[in-house]
């Protein structure tokens, strides 16, 4: 956060004392894919059933860059939203200046500590109360299939990034685009967490991306995902023969192109369009991650209110944590519930699966935060790594040693 950030917090919490419409909650996110529109409907019509209206504050973008600088400014102008999607570490800085409230009785405070992750709760606490109510947790390390490629060519799904090499030649010789990627600097940079870790381990992947430790990112292993990293160019495309606002799903679901490494939003997108996990769709860990889940987690952050309106914040805290509504609203997100007493009732294979698979991982610490989606580090950080990987990725002439450096000497420089 600015500087003027704090200066002007003093100004923002006099205007705080304005009433706010009642039985409206004005609500600031980043939600336009098709399956987050569902899930806003439910949300929606959950409030409305008690008595509240959810006021839309939508501003797109994907990885919430925009939305937060529009937070930013409504909250410096004294006008900030009644709640706001955020993720990770910037729930912490924006609790850390006063803005974020806690308007829940320590008693129910308790009751989520019983039935959420540690990693959920250290992720919406600040100092010990909830400033943040945790909706529903993705799976980032997902390799989405479509099966009808490798059944053409008798070939088998690659489990390693080192099976993904030797099978790409012959399905790009056939005519498909081995992996499909959006044009996004978010989406290659997925690309890259996950190939990090499948050709590294949990250990690295955390000096690198959480710890940023200068040794790490220069060492000869990061050198060596860098490079491996520029040889997907050959099996990727931003179109894969796609159409339409995502062409990099529509490639999946046509069967142009074979795989798509993405969080499982994508799943839940693919099937909206007619796709069956099990049979048309398949949900594995991106080649060399099995075992380890690479998570994002959604939360709206409550922003202090005026006097006399923690009530209704608080009855918006009971309607958001409610396991029936976080089991649903997983379900249509393609995610699995941060409570642990939710139903999976309904869910897909690829739900059931994931949802094992953190249970898994929190047991044996293979739980990584998501570099790509906002839990592993600050968003200034965060940046760092868009913009040098997504140039070196589409920069032949920038060496993996100059990219190394450049990504060492900006978040060093964070920190000076």
């Amino acid at each position: 956060m600015a500087e003027t950030m704090k200066k002007l917090l003093a100004s923002c919490l006099i205007a705080l004392s304005l009433p706010a419409q009642a039985g409206q909650i004005e609500v600031l996110h980043y939600w336009t894919l098709p399956s987050e529109i569902a899930s806003l409907s439910l949300l929606k019509s959950e409030l409305a059933r008690h008595g509240q209206r959810w006021k839309d504050f939508v501003v797109p973008g994907g990885g919430g860059e925009s939305a937060y600088v529009v937070l930013q400014a409504r909250a410096i102008a004294g006008d900030p939203p009644v709640a706001a999607l955020m993720e990770g570490p910037i729930i912490q800085e924006w609790a850390s200046l006063g803005f974020l409230a806690a308007p829940y009785p320590p008693a129910r405070e308790k009751q989520w500590d019983a039935v959420l992750p540690a990693a959920v709760r250290d992720a919406v606490k600040y100092k010990g109360r909830y400033v943040a109510l945790p909706t529903d947790i993705h799976r980032i390390n997902w390799m989405l299939v479509n099966p009808a490629p490798f059944d053409a060519l008798k070939l088998p799904v690659p489990s390693s990034w080192d099976d993904f090499f030797k099978v790409a030649p012959r399905l790009k010789a056939a005519g498909y685009m081995p992996l499909s990627l959006g044009k996004l600097d978010w989406q290659e940079t997925t690309l890259f967490e996950n190939l990090l870790l499948g050709l590294t381990d949990g250990a690295f992947y955390r000096k690198v991306f959480v710890e940023q430790n200068s040794a790490a990112i220069n060492s000869a292993r990061m050198i060596m995902v860098l490079e491996r990293f520029r040889q997907l160019r050959e099996y990727v495309s931003p179109d894969a023969g796609g159409t339409g606002k995502s062409p990099e799903l529509a490639a999946l679901r046509n069967g142009r192109a074979a795989m798509f490494i993405m969080g499982d939003w994508a799943k839940a997108d693919l099937v909206l369009q007619g796709m069956v996990p099990g049979k048309s769709l398949r949900c594995l860990p991106a080649p060399g991650t099995d075992g380890y889940f690479i998570y994002g987690l959604d939360s709206f952050a409550l922003f202090r209110a005026a006097e006399g309106e923690s009530a209704a914040q608080a009855a918006f805290a009971d309607v958001l944590m409610d396991p029936k509504l976080q089991s649903e609203l997983a379900r249509r997100k393609g995610a699995i519930p941060p409570r642990t007493d939710a139903s999976l009732g309904g869910f897909d294979s690829c739900g059931v699966t994931a949802a094992k698979d953190f249970r898994d991982a929190e047991k044996k610490d293979r739980l990584l935060p998501s570099m790509a989606h906002s839990m592993a580090t600050s968003q200034q950080a965060r940046e760092v790594f868009f913009r040098v990987l997504s140039y070196y990725f589409n920069h032949p002439e920038q060496s993996s040693q100059q990219a190394a450096r450049q990504i060492d000497a900006a978040l060093q420089a964070l920190r000076s």
